[in-house]
């Protein structure tokens, strides 16, 4: 047999379960660490995705929950992990934008970290507390402007996306708004409801059931297209903040040095559940952004978001506390 016919069989071999006489990927239970707490759409999502793997690849796959600080210590704990493809990492916006931030990682994302394929892309609708008496985006635009730094507004803390979002609005629109960190996304809702806070960039399923019992109101939505849960609400562009595109995203890496073939039937399997009806329901009902792709698809989108936070902060001097 050629050099080429035996290199071929041997990664056929290696990325179809259960081969005989070769090695197999998976060969053992296998592991998504999410950089989230349990419970939101990220820990659901990954459940998701374990649920389809483990149908497909006929082995194990758990999820575990790693929150908090950034997205650091679920990354660690995948970086530190075998490069076999058996530990998988759910990475969201802070993974990508740490560096950017100033937040000091015990590893370098860009160098450690390979892309395997784009889960979805998160946008989050604007909200005000239903005392706030804006009505749409002008109007809010010009009682923001009315009454600089008076009208405060909400994130998970400093460098999320709840955050960048808004700063995003305040240097697009030339409005001054205050932002007020909270320690996660539950703590924030509470504030705004609460009225301690007058806006926010809120993620969609967090948001929806009190728009509708009308102690909130829906401004706009900051992806490119409107959701079809609030089909009249308009995205932030249509609304007249020229070129406003504010999205987070989760997606799957694992650990540079995985074997080629593995990040391939990860990715496979990966990109046929997000097709399963079940996936396409859950995307849809959460007002999603359906992912998926190549591996170099996920870095082109990387890179993009990347530079679009990049000059966010760089306008807003943000940085990590």
């Amino acid at each position: 047999m050629s050099k080429l016919l035996t290199a071929l069989a041997i990664g056929a071999a290696f990325m179809l379960p259960g081969s005989a006489g070769a090695q197999t990927f998976p060969s053992r239970q296998m592991s998504i660490v999410v950089t989230f707490p349990p419970g939101g759409n990220a820990d659901v999502i990954a459940r998701l995705v374990a649920d389809k793997l483990s149908q497909a690849l006929k082995q194990t796959v758990i999820v575990e929950n790693k929150p908090g600080a950034a997205t650091i210590p679920g990354t660690s704990a995948v970086i530190q992990a075998p490069a076999d493809g058996h530990t998988l990492l759910e990475a969201g916006t802070n993974t990508n934008i740490n560096p950017i931030l100033g937040n000091k990682t015990p590893y370098d994302a860009d160098r450690d970290l390979a892309p395997v394929v784009l889960l979805v892309t998160v946008p989050a609708i604007l909200v005000v507390h239903a005392d706030v008496p804006a009505k749409n985006v002008a109007e809010l635009i010009a009682l923001a402007k009315s009454k600089p730094g008076a009208l405060n507004y909400g994130s998970a803390g400093n460098g999320t996306f709840a955050h960048l979002a808004m700063e995003q609005f305040n240097q697009a629109t030339g409005v001054t708004t205050t932002h007020v960190p909270f320690r996660g996304l539950g703590p924030s809702m509470i504030g705004l409801l609460r009225n301690d806070v007058q806006i926010m960039a809120s993620d969609i399923p967090g948001s929806l059931p009190h728009i509708r019992d009308g102690k909130l109101r829906a401004i706009a939505h900051t992806g490119t297209a409107r959701m079809p849960q609030l089909p009249d609400l308009p995205t932030l562009a249509e609304a007249g903040v020229k070129d406003y595109e504010a999205a987070g995203f989760l997606g799957i890496m694992v650990r540079t040095g995985t074997p080629p073939e593995a990040i391939a039937v990860l990715n496979r399997e990966i990109n046929n559940a997000l097709n399963s009806p079940e996936m396409a329901r859950h995307i849809a009902n959460n007002g999603l952004g359906a992912g998926g792709g190549s591996p170099a698809d996920f870095v082109t989108h990387l890179k993009r978001d990347r530079t679009i936070w990049s000059k966010v902060i760089a306008a807003g001097g943000i940085k990590a506390q």
